[in-house]
């Protein structure tokens, strides 16, 4: 918690003849994390893959093949299948499923274009109904040009003044109008120009059949039937196979990558003729099962020692290591980047503001449930990855927007509580029809829009904590790094800076507003400005003058956090606005219910459902892109750099096979 997991480096060497059993042990395990070896010398070279390597990849890009035919995704399996017992069905299974799969797929691809060519045919077909003539009737002259489409103006008057030795018939097409003009090929230039002069003009391709349209629309019909049902049956065939096979396949999929992955990680190692050595990373809690689990697997004779040398910290690999609430937030932290291997991990602390800031905006009980819910099944779907991680980030967040949506007094916009209204004396009623009495002095519910001032202030204090707190965390980073007086150039003074600056506005603005004299003999004034000139020169002596450009930065960091009040205040001014809406003109107008009518009614209850379904949207996306903003920009700038390698181990999580 708050710090990567201790890691240690380690050496792993034996017999080439112990490969196998040491590659399987360190599998199952799924704690090493190998460090390439990619400096061949004269002794030792970049191991070779197992001899079953080419046959198991074979085997799966044939299996993906099908899998892929067939449609499969990867599902919640109850019963897992035996490693032990797959590799004798493997064979024989596979190439049964690449007979039955592939002739079938190629079949239904087959089907699917000649349905699509008919299809096209009949479409083409379609428009002639609207002329008295058979297709066969439009093209096989040499003297005549035939033209066909729509238009819509009258074509006789342009071609009289062309030649009176024509031929036109119209028509009508899905209340278009369409033509065939037959001229003699000595007028094709004049009849064309005529036609591209007409801008309604589209010309119409004639299909390469023979016979009137109607019967031949009727054949391609019966023929695009016919070839659908066989495409439906063949797809039956595909379904029922998917449904025999589909445990198959996907138990098949993971063994034949775990033995893949097993079988090609001698790439990564170095060996000699005789030899082989591992070098990698393993957290130090687990080194001791380690080496007895490796010690019983290979009798011994494989031996793995610590190595005590000095190491880059970029070298070494990053495991975060945090609470299981707190672990889905590690998602936010690696999409940022990597912590170093001795930075502080902000999960933990995520775990807390990223949601706060959340529920502070959204901040409606309504709301809070809905994504709750939407959370929830989210999470049922994703069992694991970045989804699931998503859906827990969201549902915690979703949970506290619903109790801050009690201290709102808000559900969906609507007050929960009896609030009394302070200008007028008048008392709105709640959807509860209660008051509730104030708890510990503050009285509930704080209405956003009456309490603006104590509300921004609140925001500006949390933003003060946030930020002091990245100092905080970046003078200890610093004191690590680079010793003390470095930390106090670097991140002291801006702590000096920001508690300073605070204490001296929060003296100074008062009597600005009061207009009041400038409050130079009070002592939180006087220690506020000292801190702040004392932590100004300390920023001067460390980074130079150029440094002093960054103070209106820190105020702008500040002044940011604002941003928690106004999304919840335009989410808030959303649902207020739908609801007066939809409530005072088409639901209970002049305070009956529907008043006007049950029509008008209905239409208020739809403009309440898009408004606040839009506000729904506005309100998952709108805290959630903002408060990490908050995170990455204003909190995580102060201390944290990123850059460290991940921790990959070698291993696989089993899903549907067991040993």
């Amino acid at each position: 918690m708050l710090k990567p997991t201790k890691m240690t480096r380690v050496i792993i060497a034996g017999t080439k003849s112990l490969m196998e059993p040491t590659i399987a042990t360190f599998h199952r395990l799924n704690v090493l994390h190998i460090t390439d070896y990619l400096e061949e010398g004269a002794d030792f070279k970049i191991g070779k893959p197992l001899k079953p390597a080419s046959k198991l990849s074979e085997y799966l890009l044939s299996l993906r093949a099908i899998s892929n035919q067939l449609g499969l995704r990867e599902k919640e399996s109850l019963l897992k299948q035996s490693s032990k017992e797959l590799p004798s069905q493997i064979d024989e299974k596979i190439t049964k499923l690449q007979k039955e799969v592939s002739s079938r797929f190629d079949e239904l691809r087959n089907l699917e274009f000649k349905i699509k060519e008919k299809e096209d045919l009949a479409s083409a077909v379609k428009p002639f109904f609207g002329l008295p003539l058979p297709l066969e009737a439009y093209m096989g002259y040499e003297t005549v040009k035939v033209y066909t489409g729509y238009i819509d103006a009258d074509l006789e008057l342009g071609l009289s003044k062309i030649t009176k030795n024509y031929e036109l018939f119209t028509g009508e097409y899905e209340k278009r109008k369409i033509f065939a003009l037959f001229i003699p090929t000595a007028f094709e230039a004049e009849a064309q120009k005529l036609l591209q002069d007409e801008r309604s003009y589209v010309e119409l391709k004639v299909p390469q059949l023979k016979g009137n349209p109607p019967v031949i629309l009727d054949e391609l019909t019966k023929e695009i039937n016919i070839l659908k049902e066989k495409h439906a049956s063949i797809k039956s065939e595909l379904d029922n196979i998917k449904k025999e096979y589909s445990d198959f396949v996907i138990a098949a999929d993971e063994y034949l990558s775990i033995e893949t992955q097993k079988a090609e990680v001698p790439l990564r190692f170095a060996t000699s003729p005789n030899a082989f050595i591992i070098d990698g990373w393993v957290p130090s809690r687990n080194y001791d099962e380690i080496e007895k689990e490796l010690q019983e697997s290979t009798g011994g004779l494989v031996y793995l020692t610590r190595v005590e040398e000095e190491v880059k910290e970029e070298d070494i690999p990053i495991e975060l290591e945090n609470p299981t609430l707190a672990k889905p937030f590690e998602l936010l932290i690696n999409t940022f980047a990597t912590p170093k291997y001795r930075e502080i991990d902000p999960a933990s602390v995520l775990f807390i503001t990223f949601p706060l800031f959340y529920a502070i905006m959204l901040g409606d009980v309504g709301y809070g449930i809905i994504v709750a819910a939407m959370a929830v099944l989210i999470k049922n779907k994703f069992k694991t990855g970045g989804l699931n991680a998503l859906a827990l980030i969201l549902f915690l967040s979703s949970i506290l927007s619903i109790i801050f949506g009690f201290i709102y007094g808000e559900f969906f916009g609507f007050p929960i509580f009896n609030v009394g209204i302070y200008r007028t004396g008048e008392i709105k009623h709640g959807i509860l029809g209660i008051a509730v009495p104030a708890i510990a002095g503050i009285h509930i519910p704080v209405h956003r829009f009456e309490s603006v001032q104590s509300l921004l202030l609140l925001t500006l204090v949390i933003g003060i904590i946030h930020i002091l707190l990245g100092l905080v965390i970046g003078f200890r980073n610093q004191v690590i790094e680079h010793g003390l007086k470095h930390a106090i150039f670097a991140k002291g003074s801006w702590m000096m800076i920001l508690i300073g600056g605070v204490m001296a506005i929060a003296k100074l603005m008062p009597a600005v507003m009061s207009k009041l004299p400038v409050p130079t003999s009070d002592p939180v004034f006087a220690v506020g400005g000292g801190l702040a000139i004392i932590g100004l020169v300390l920023l001067i002596m460390g980074e130079g003058f150029i440094s002093i450009l960054e103070i209106p930065t820190l105020l702008s960091n500040v002044l940011s956090y604002s941003r928690i009040l106004a999304i919840g205040l335009s989410s808030a001014g959303i649902a207020l606005a739908v609801n007066t809406l939809s409530m005072n003109l088409f639901i209970k107008p002049d305070g009956v219910l529907m008043g006007k009518g049950v029509v008008l009614a209905l239409v208020g209850v739809v403009i309440l459902f898009i408004g606040h379904l839009i506000n729904l949207l506005l309100g998952i996306l709108g805290p959630g892109l903002h408060s990490l903003r908050l995170q990455y920009v204003e909190f995580f700038t102060k201390f944290y750099e990123g850059g460290g390698k991940k921790y990959v181990p070698f291993g696989y999580n089993r899903k549907y096979t067991e040993e």
